[in-house]
């Protein structure tokens, strides 16, 4: 059977983070596309989700075939044969099942990684720390924004007096769109840095 071509995961992906960057630049700058402050706030924040969205495809497509490509430690983490070529929908229900794995950092997705591939055979281990540590900001972000609980709020209130020395809560949007939205463009750096740090491992 044919092996997965990694690489080309890659395409679908940063074409994405692309588009939602030009669209993005296009709103910051203003003009009849923008709306008014909180139409542009909510198009901050819409397109955060699917920036987390489009990087949660991607990493699950590829734990798919990174699998695909190498089952030897899946073989063993589950103690079962897996055959040497395993179809992308075996690999894709031995990893989840019949639902979906929820990576809250990065930390969690590098420690599943762990699990199911070897080293060799694990591009995530190539994610720069400063990327990793950028992409769980999304996600706390993200997380906020999908259930605005307070638990959520507490845990990005702290993010942004970490990061920033801020002592008051603002809503994402008005946090992603300050000062020309300086804060906004780093985390489209990080997923597109993330990217290529996976693309060029496979080059080593």
């Amino acid at each position: 059977m044919r092996k997965a071509d990694l690489l080309k995961n890659h395409q679908p992906f940063d074409q994405a983070l692309a588009r939602y960057r030009t669209f993005m630049e296009k709103v910051v700058a203003g003009g009849s596309i923008a709306g008014d402050a909180q139409e542009r706030r909510d198009l901050a924040e819409s397109v955060v989700l699917r920036l987390a969205a489009n990087w949660e495809s991607f990493v699950d497509g590829h734990l798919v075939d990174c699998v695909n490509r190498d089952p030897t430690r899946l073989s063993e983490f589950f103690g079962v044969t897996i055959p040497p070529n395993p179809s992308k929908d075996l690999c894709q229900a031995l990893i989840f099942g019949d639902g979906y794995r929820d990576f809250h950092t990065f930390g969690d997705l590098k420690g599943l990684a762990k699990r199911l591939l070897p080293d060799t055979g694990n591009p995530f281990l190539a994610v720069s720390p400063s990327h990793a540590a950028r992409i769980d900001e999304v996600y706390k972000i993200r997380n906020y924004l999908s259930h605005y609980s307070s638990k959520s709020q507490r845990a990005l209130m702290r993010m942004y007096r970490t990061k920033h020395g801020m002592d008051r809560f603002y809503e994402p949007g008005q946090y992603l769109l300050a000062y020309n939205g300086t804060r906004l463009w780093p985390y489209f750096d990080a997923f597109a840095g993330a990217s290529r740090d996976m693309a060029l491992w496979y080059l080593i």
